[in-house]
């Protein structure tokens, strides 16, 4: 397809695109090239092309044919299975008509169902996906797509060597590569297309069957998109918003027009037709071809896998890097799977993501559409409303996070400020001496007055206060920048870094021999930094770091001692700029790892920065001794542990410990995360008291680690 220079006629090319592929499959037909009809993500593509046929989806988006379906299936059976078996057995889909066989796969229990249905007019080979993500389950899935290797060999009389399996294997990737590449573009703020726009383009790009051009053809819309969008001719405004759940297409396309048309924008689609059929590529040097190919396919974070972790972890990342505002979860009517497991979606949205999150349970009919848009449409004013809802999405400790890390990476005042303003979207300038750097669109909004804070007696930060809201956090934001001032010892004020000529320090201590430290990091160090001021301590030894050059030296620094280290434990301070200071280091740093080490004994290496509590209560736990911590809700777990042999003490340790993290602490116990959630809740009617109170959760945080401690 010919690149045009108007980017509009190019979403609409793609969204025809659909309708002209039915006459090309049907050139390609006469041209004696299989063709292999597919309903799921799941089904391996790679098989496909390495027996030179075209992977085709077939129809299964519209209302049109499932009154047909209903003839023979339950009318409560989901939109999705009716309206993709009205298509064939009415014969109105033309992919289905000219596709040699259909590859199925045991996906849900109606899917299964339908190609039985389906085997009486149609060759139909069904893939017995597994529902667990376990080693076991990759080891069966592997088999499964070996015997659909086979199967396809023998029904169309070809083979599949190892070279064209690796060849298709990669092709693949290079496809995903271009809409992964594509779609995150979506990341920028505001977003360059709207969500509709980026909605024809991936799934028309799964209707061009020259598929070695695909990707050179994506990345010129890609190309296209940034050049338009710097050049300033293209930017969607809007509430970014992530759609989830069942696949979307056709009729439920109005779940989309739905967001869009009620100030949204639709950033990032999870569901099958984005992210998570893209995100993921297959190990292209795994010396084991199938095995790839199997790990990569069965990781689809699906709702009829269980746990669905995968899932999980793909929308953590996405709300981060699509700088998500709200999600949208669409659930087709019937689709048990994603029904249920919507509940637990929710909870890890707004008890982890700490955003708005709604569910959407619809048809392909048009007849809930306008209840749809009433219900999107106060789920996006409800974001929208600054003045109530701002303060509640914004973490400060976030911009503490922020600006703490800027100052450990001797970034300076301007680019703090920056980053500080691409979360908040307040906009602010800092003005020192008549030497102006603004952060945000100041001209054209509501200014209704600004607020001031001085800066060592004569540089000055401004706030925007749009219609009078947001002062309290502002003031919040104020204070934290001067603070962060005073800790940079050369602070740039007119958009310079702090690059210091000089380089840095690094005290790392050691729990072993003063001659075991000296081999060991002399093996590893002396190539690149000087070591000096060796130091023996009452429980092992200490070393400085010379010529450390910023914090890639530190992280070349850990991920040597976290690879080779493994006899004794490390601790690795941060960097410093004065080997004057090199005592107070080193007996911060030996304090801090026998902190760490009683916290957490499995480990061998240990980042101050992740253990200043810990150092803390360390220091309190020496001054109250071992009776200090009691406290009445920790006794209470530990005599029911004792009494019913229950693991609550430690469930609530590490889910503290770990910020409420329920995905991070399931894994550190190992237990599944919904058995996480029954402990906390069993916790919660324990102790009376919701650990959502901070108050209530920190003091007995504080506790558990000065007995941890004392």
């Amino acid at each position: 397809m010919k690149i045009k220079k108007d980017l509009p006629s190019i979403f609409e090319e793609f969204g025809e695109q659909r309708k002209k592929s039915f006459l090309e499959i049907k050139k390609y037909k006469e041209q004696n090239i299989p063709v292999i009809g597919m309903y799921c993500a799941y089904f391996p593509a790679e098989l496909a092309f390495a027996i030179g046929a075209i992977p085709v989806g077939l129809c299964s988006f519209y209302e049109e044919t499932i009154p047909a379906a209903e003839r023979v299936m339950p009318r409560t059976v989901c939109p999705l299975v009716k309206s993709s078996y009205g298509f064939a057995v009415e014969d109105k889909c033309p992919f289905f008509y000219f596709a040699d066989v259909i590859v199925g796969e045991t996906t849900c229990d109606g899917k299964k169902k339908m190609y039985e249905l389906m085997a009486e007019f149609k060759e139909v080979h069904v893939m017995q996906l597994p529902h667990s993500q376990t080693e076991e389950s990759l080891r069966y899935w592997k088999q499964e797509i070996i015997r659909t290797k086979e199967y396809l060999e023998e029904y169309f009389q070809k083979g599949i060597t190892d070279e064209k399996i690796r060849e298709a294997i990669r092709l693949n990737n290079s496809i995903r590569r271009a809409l992964k590449k594509l779609y995150s573009v979506m990341k920028l703020q505001p977003a360059p297309i709207s969500g509709m726009d980026l909605h024809k383009v991936l799934m028309g790009s799964k209707y061009r069957f020259d598929f070695r051009n695909t990707p050179a053809v994506v990345d010129a819309i890609t190309d296209q998109i940034l050049t338009e969008y710097y050049a300033g001719k293209i930017k969607k405004e809007g509430i970014r918003i992530l759609v989830t759940g069942c696949p979307i297409g056709g009729d439920t396309e109005k779940v989309i027009q739905a967001i869009e048309g009620n100030g949204g924008v639709v950033v990032a689609f999870e569901s099958c037709s984005g992210a998570k059929s893209m995100d993921r590529l297959i190990d292209e040097d795994d010396p084991d071809p199938y095995e790839a190919i199997a790990r990569r396919y069965l990781n689809i974070g699906c709702a009829i896998m269980t746990p669905n972790d995968c899932r999980i972890e793909l929308i953590d990342r996405l709300v981060e890097e699509f700088h998500v505002q709200g999600i949208v979860e669409m659930v087709l009517s019937g689709c048990h799977s994603a029904g249920i497991e919507s509940f637990s979606m929710k909870r890890f949205v707004n008890e982890e993501k700490h955003i708005p999150y709604l569910m959407i349970d619809t048809a392909y009919s048009a007849a809930d559409y306008g209840q749809l848009n009433t219900r999107i449409g106060a789920f996006i004013e409800m974001i929208f409303d600054t003045d109530g809802s701002l303060g509640k999405r914004l973490d400060m400790d976030y911009c503490y996070q922020l600006a703490f890390q800027a100052v450990t990476k001797r970034k300076s005042i301007g680019s703090v400020m920056e980053e500080l303003y691409q979360y908040t979207k307040i906009p602010m300038f800092w003005d020192d001496q008549g030497s102006r750097q603004i952060f945000g669109p100041i001209q054209g909004h509501n200014v209704c007055e600004y607020l001031t804070g001085e800066i060592d007696g004569g540089s000055v930060v401004f706030g925007v206060l749009e219609g009078g809201h947001h002062r309290e956090i502002l003031e919040q934001i104020l204070e934290l920048l001067s603070q962060i001032y005073f800790m940079m010892k050369e602070p740039e004020v007119k958009g310079q870094h702090l690059d210091k000529e000089e380089p840095d320090f690094l005290c790392l201590a050691f729990s072993c021999s003063e001659k075991e430290m000296r081999r060991f990091v002399e093996e590893g160090f002396g190539k690149h930094f000087s070591v000096s001021r060796w130091k023996s301590l009452p429980d092992g030894c200490a070393c400085l770091l010379e010529k450390l050059k910023g914090d890639e030296a530190r992280k070349e620094v850990f991920a040597y001692v976290r690879d080779y280290c493994s006899k004794y434990k490390v601790g690795i301070g941060n960097l410093f700029d004065d080997m004057d200071d090199y005592e107070r280091e080193t007996e911060i740093v030996r304090h801090f790892l026998a902190a760490a080490r009683k916290i957490d004994v499995q480990k061998s290496v240990y980042l101050i920065e992740d253990y200043y509590m810990e150092m803390g209560c360390y220091y309190a736990a020496q001054i109250l001794g071992k009776e200090g911590w009691r406290i009445h809700e920790a006794e209470v777990l530990l005599k029911e542990d004792q009494e019913k042999g229950t693991h609550l003490y430690e469930t609530l340790f590490q889910y503290l410990r770990n910020g409420k993290n329920t995905t991070q602490t399931a894994k550190i116990l190992e237990i599944h995360r919904n058995t996480l959630l029954h402990r906390i809740s069993q916790i919660q009617e324990l102790l009376g008291e919701d650990l959502g109170n901070e108050e209530f959760s920190g003091r007995v945080f504080g506790a558990m680690l000065l007995k941890a401690l004392g």
